[in-house]
């Protein structure tokens, strides 16, 4: 599709929202070379379009827009710059990189100023308070519109089924999907296939302008302003998401998607809108960036199948060095900062961002710990991530970009794990409870001797992601489902000895001590349960406990469980349903998944 003219689309970005005047595309003309000159500790560094590498054009599934990617460097800076013109318009958007992993010494920048310009014509001069190694930013002449449909985007897989609130959205529709022998789904409103990394007739997906500003609502709702710290977005800072990963909670940044995105997708919010956006231009602040110089694009662990930069020495070959920064990544509690965006914009830049996550994700391990994982968490959010990048990826990309068979091999290799250490193991506590978590690693507690409990919450988010990745069009998945949320059912629905006051408690006991064998029913376990952490129990079909949260988790798993044909689940998803909207409970939005 070619020729098309988004006028006053409407777009977010780090500025906020804007209103853009988009012109037509247009056939490539001459246009002044861009220029860039970083001025560190008072010495320039200049990066020129003209003398750099052409890593080929970018050009989304709804064919848009091109864009041109062109890598610079100067002597004497690990900076990378890359210049980014569209060829079909005037926008321009120029990267900034720093870091290099086969030369420099690791270490993060100080404060520095770049200044772009276009022939004699300056764009723009940026201040930046530091850079970290691995990190990056971007100028950008103008945002990307939004112009995806998001009710579509449900439809197939590609997003969660969420409610749909709002005027934008009334009256709500029912969201079906017919699925296909090889897996895939097929939209019974438009009759259009997709395939992973092949969209066709994607044009279906694009909305107008007018439908764009008809959807959106007005101000901001003050309740979207959900995350910790600042909100919007400047170069080197979080826009709100969390800096130490590693903090625990129900927090705003992690889950299926983040909070603003899933308000957003579900009311048209304008000020969502703005702090999804800030926090997808904030994603490049992660120090998760680790390109390969030689070959332009992230890191290819065809060519380095034993590197890791996994903080050991001599880990692997090659051994990545990072820096120290004030981020702390931690893939159990990563938030997924860039997929929705790119869905609603087709941006290279968010995909690219995706695809720098999911390399992180793989390269966090050693060679021989690939793929794995001691944290139901940490696969459900590695997976997630993988599984987007895969769906997200055209099979031919530039070289700046890794294509989509990369993504499915290392998905595939993460289903092949997965089989063969839970779905087909002979671990007693996988064949009787379905449960991910591993017993030996659990420490001691007061409630919970050390060796003894896993927590079922947490296999609710895996769960969940699997149905999800099903959705996506992997039908390969659904052994590996089929298994997970056996467990789910047998805790929610009072027919397998386990008490559903507690279907989802913070820790379930599968044996009386570290040596001791594992339980032998949901029976034996629930009375293990009970007698340690001294839970009582009063209806046996009534929500025993305060926080209804982590019913929410068991909620969302099993909306993906009827949808995908088990009736089995039906009963325990109404019960939950009931209990939630009995007490009244507030459901993050990002949980708020529709039952229809």
């Amino acid at each position: 599709m070619t020729g098309i003219n988004r006028r006053n689309a409407l777009g977010a970005g780090a500025a906020g929202l804007a209103a853009l005047n988009m012109r037509p595309l247009r056939a490539q003309t001459a246009a002044p070379a861009l220029k860039a000159v970083v001025t560190i500790a008072g010495r320039a560094y200049e990066f020129h379009e003209e003398a750099g590498q052409d890593l080929g054009d970018y050009t989304p599934p709804s064919q848009t827009f091109v864009q041109r990617c062109v890598r610079a460097e100067a002597a004497d800076v690990p900076l990378t710059v890359f210049f980014r013109p569209d060829r079909n318009s005037e926008r321009v958007e120029v990267v900034f990189e720093l870091g290099r992993v086969f030369s420099q010494t690791p270490a993060n920048l100080g404060a520095y100023t770049a200044v772009i310009s276009r022939g004699p014509q300056v764009l723009a001069r940026i201040d930046v308070p530091e850079h970290y190694w691995f990190a990056r930013w971007r100028w950008q002449s103008a945002p990307r519109p939004v112009i995806a449909d998001t009710r579509k985007l449900m439809r197939y897989g590609l997003l969660p089924p969420y409610e749909l609130a709002g005027p934008s959205h009334a009256p709500a529709q029912a969201l079906k999907l017919m699925p296909l022998p090889s897996g895939d789904y097929v939209d019974l409103d438009i009759v259009t296939q997709f395939t992973a990394g092949n969209y066709n007739n994607a044009s279906k997906l694009l909305m107008t302008a007018a439908e764009v500003q008809a959807r959106t609502t007005g101000a901001g709702n003050a309740d979207v302003e959900l995350a910790v710290g600042q909100s919007t977005y400047t170069v080197m800072r979080l826009a709100g998401v969390q800096a130490y990963m590693p903090n625990t909670g129900e927090r705003s940044d992690i889950g299926p998607v983040t909070e603003p995105q899933a308000k957003f997708l579900q009311t048209w919010d304008k000020g969502a809108l703005e702090l999804l956006m800030s926090q997808a231009e904030a994603a490049g602040t992660m120090p998760w960036h680790i390109r390969d110089e030689s070959q332009s694009g992230p890191f290819d662990f065809r060519r380095y199948p034993n590197a890791t930069w996994y903080n050991a020495a001599n880990a692997g070959s090659p051994q990545v060095k990072t820096a120290g920064s004030p981020i702390t990544l931690d893939s159990a509690h990563q938030p997924a900062l860039s997929y929705v965006p790119f869905l609603l914009t087709e941006d290279a830049y968010f995909l690219e961002e995706l695809q720098f996550q999911a390399t992180w994700n793989w390269g966090a391990l050693p060679a021989q710990y690939r793929p794995s994982g001691v944290q139901p968490r940490l696969l459900a959010w590695n997976l997630r991530t993988l599984a987007q990048a895969t769906r997200s990826t055209q099979a031919v990309t530039p070289k700046w970009l890794l294509d989509c068979s990369y993504w499915k091999t290392q998905l595939d290799q993460t289903r092949q794990w997965f089989e063969q250490n839970y779905v087909y193991s002979d671990r007693p506590e996988r064949q009787r409870f379905h449960v991910v978590g591993v017993l030996e690693n659990s420490r001691g507690e007061p409630q919970a001797p050390e060796g003894t409990w896993v927590d079922p919450w947490q296999d609710e988010f895996l769960a969940t992601i699997i149905g999800w990745v099903i959705y996506m069009g992997f039908s390969d998945w659904k052994p590996a489902f089929q298994w997970a949320i056996h467990s789910t059912i047998d805790r929610t629905s009072g027919a397998r000895g386990w008490v559903r006051a507690y279907a989802t408690p913070y820790r379930v006991i599968l044996r009386a001590s570290k040596t001791a064998p594992v339980a032998q029913s949901w029976a034996e376990a629930w009375e293990l349960t009970k007698s340690m952490t001294g839970k009582t129990v009063g209806d046996p079909d009534t929500w025993a406990e305060d926080d209804m949260t982590y019913l929410t988790y068991t909620r969302g798993a099993l909306v993906y469980a009827v949808k995908l044909g088990m009736v089995e689940a039906a009963e325990p998803l109404a019960w939950a349903t009931k209990q939630i909207q009995a007490r009244k409970w507030n459901v993050a939005a990002k949980w708020r998944f529709t039952e229809v």
